[in-house]
Order: C-alpha cells, then structure tokens, then sequence
C-alpha cells in the first residue's frame, strides 16, 4: 500500500510518500517541505492570515500533483498548533477540503505521543529517552521508555511565536536575546522538575536543529540521510547562534546550508536548544527526521501489523 501523509504545521507544510510492503515494513519513497508560515502571527490576532492560508494552500496543491504521481492509495492530512489557536481556523480547513483531502486538527498530545513513538522504535532505544519537537507554534517535549510514556508536556510556543514576541531588531540587541533566553530557561526549569531521572537520550525534531547540520556541513542540497541520527554538539548550537545572532536577516540567508524561509526564526529555535542543553547539562542531542509524518505513517504500519 501506498501511503501520503501530510503535516502542516505553524511554520512548515511537509509531505511524506512512503510504502506498506506486505511484510508490514515502511519504505520512504519521497519527502518535501515548504516554509508556509500557517501561523503567522496568530497568537496576536487569534486568526490565520489570508496570505498564509494562501501560502499553504498553493503547497498543498503542489502535494497533491506529487502524490498523484505515485499513485497513493490512502492520504492522511493532519494540521497542529496554529488551527488549534485560531478562531477562523474552519475558514482554512474548508480550502483544504475542496482540494478533496480529509484534514484532522490533532491534539498536542496525539502529536506529541506520534513523534516520541516514531522514534523510540527507530532508533531501538533501550533506555529511557526524551524527544523535543520544536515546532512554529507548539514545542512537544516526551519522556520515558517504549513501554510508557512517563511525562508529556506540549509547551505553547515555538519558533514563530518566540520570534514574534522577543526578537524586534535586526540583528537582535543583547537584551532581547536575554529575555528570551530566560523565557525558555523559565519554562524548561519546570519541564526538568518533572523528570526523575538525568541519565536518557534526547532526540530532536523539526527544522531548527536539522538546519544546524545542514549549516555545518554546508549543504547546497539537503541531505537527509546525513542529517539523521547526526549528533549535534553543544558547541555547535552556541556557535551558530552567536554566528547568526550577529548578522542581519539579508546575511543569514547567505549561510550555506540554512534554508531563506527560516533565516528570521533560526535565531529563537537555536537559543531554545543552548538554553536546552544547559538546563539538562546535555553535551549533544541525536538529530531526528522522524517527526510527524513519520509517526502517522508508523501508526499505518501497526494497523498492517494487527490484520496479519
């Protein structure tokens, strides 16, 4: 069987093609993703702009001729964070609708449950293990082993959010990086209060972190099979983020390996994981490409697995 998912986020709209063998095992086929910037601004306003509906909306029909091509034969649509905030949020999923595709608005805790699942049994985990999906508007952070999950915490911002809020200069001064960093020690202090134990793996998820790879290793084309399961250092989180704090938005986006669309919230996302790794005293974190869309195509693969 062949499989579409689609997740659209706060920030990102991605697309995953993959196949169910009769075996039950799923093979990726194809994958994309575009900055759309759904939630833009939506926490002020409490609605989507008609431009990022737009924006979106052009993606999807992008998606939807792809997945023509490979002939797919089921399609899951699901939408997060920035629908579950805005108030004409039925506006949006009516457009999405008349593509022909059926949209689900998940709950931070079925997000956040898919990610961490996908990855435990990925990456074989035998321990406990935490994931910290750092999205546009929602960051999901997950604890515990594949057996149970012992804490889950979807912590209401992300990317956008933090970059709307604190980051007004360009390049930012010294005191709005400060108050945003206190922001996130501020709430990641409560998060580590709830974890009993120091000894676990971090596996981070989303654009932010992939992004330090692709920088580092100063890809012209994204490579996701080296980004996955890369070990991002401490060192290189502060480095980037002093690098690109100093630097205006029209030189960020000259930095080989970092996406344009991403060159304003770069600096947000990599002061959450300095501040992550500092409050967890964490010398590195596995980088993951097995966000939501690889979730929902696993929760496909267990259906497979219940019919034999």
């Amino acid at each position: 069987m062949k499989l579409a998912t689609i997740d659209i986020g706060t920030n990102s709209t991605r697309l995953l093609v993959s196949e169910i063998t009769p075996n039950c095992e799923l093979k990726q086929l194809f994958k994309t993703g575009k900055v759309t910037r759904l939630g833009k601004g939506v926490k002020k306003t409490g609605r989507l702009s008609k431009e990022s509906i737009e924006k979106t909306v052009s993606a999807l029909k992008e998606f939807k001729e792809i997945i023509k091509q490979y002939e797919v034969d089921k399609i899951i649509v699901v939408t997060t964070e920035a629908a579950r905030l805005a108030k004409n949020a039925e506006e949006f999923l009516s457009r999405v609708r008349e593509l022909g595709f059926e949209i689900k608005i998940l709950s931070d805790r079925e997000e956040a449950e898919l990610v961490f699942k996908a990855n435990v049994l990925a990456f074989n985990v035998k321990g406990r293990a935490m994931t910290i999906d750092l999205g546009g508007g929602s960051t999901e952070v997950v604890y515990g082993t594949l057996e149970e999950v012992e804490y889950l915490e979807s912590l209401k911002f992300g990317v956008v959010t933090m970059y709307e809020e604190f980051l007004k200069s360009d390049p930012p001064t010294e005191e709005e990086l400060s108050k945003l960093e206190s922001f996130v020690k501020t709430h990641l202090l409560k998060v580590k209060k709830q974890i009993k134990s120091s000894d676990f793996e971090v596996f981070a998820v989303g654009g932010t972190i992939t992004s330090v790879v692709a920088m580092e290793e100063e890809m012209e084309i994204y490579k996701p099979e080296i980004v996955h399961g890369y070990k991002v250092t401490k060192s290189m989180i502060e480095k980037w983020y002093k690098k690109l704090a100093s630097l205006t938005e029209p030189e960020r986006k000259k930095i080989k390996g970092l996406e344009e669309n991403r060159s304003d919230v770069i600096i947000p996302g990599l002061a959450f994981f300095k501040v992550f790794c500092e409050v967890f005293d964490k010398d590195n974190l596995t980088v993951s490409e097995h966000g939501l869309l690889y979730g929902l195509a696993l929760k496909e693969v267990e259906k497979c697995q219940e019919r034999r």
